[in-house]
């Protein structure tokens, strides 16, 4: 992720950047439980550094960015619903932080989390008792 996007005025955006800028986005989005960032990631959690790129990959290539979210949902979200919206809102806040034209976005959805879900389940379990 060390590319840089410069434009006509000479501002410099780094991809870490613009991944930042992703991986808060898709944070906000209601139905996402968290990104996934793999093993450095976890990582750096358990040494108290919160990784606001984590479980985003961007590559600038000729003007071109894509941005791949690697993402972890809550359970009981239709998941091509949320993956649009997760797009939607990346894409905007990039282009509208960053004036940065994105070509992609794409979603990789990479577990689902079911711990409210669990709670639930246990409740109306009890009820049938």
């Amino acid at each position: 992720m060390s590319d840089i996007f410069e434009d006509s005025d000479n501002m410099m955006i780094t991809d870490e950047a613009i991944a930042v800028m992703a991986g808060v986005a898709a944070s906000e989005v209601k139905g996402v439980a968290s990104m996934s960032g793999g093993f450095a990631g976890g990582i750096a959690e358990v040494f108290g550094r919160r990784n606001l790129s984590k479980g985003v990959k961007v590559v600038t290539k000729n003007d071109a960015t894509t941005v791949d979210l690697y993402v972890i949902v809550k359970y009981g979200y239709r998941i091509p619903d949320l993956a649009y919206e997760i797009q939607e809102n990346v894409k905007e806040t990039i282009e509208s932080l960053s004036g940065i034209s994105v070509d992609a976005v794409n979603i990789h959805i990479q577990g689902v989390d079911y711990s409210e879900s669990d709670n639930i389940k246990s409740e109306s379990e009890s009820d049938k008792e």
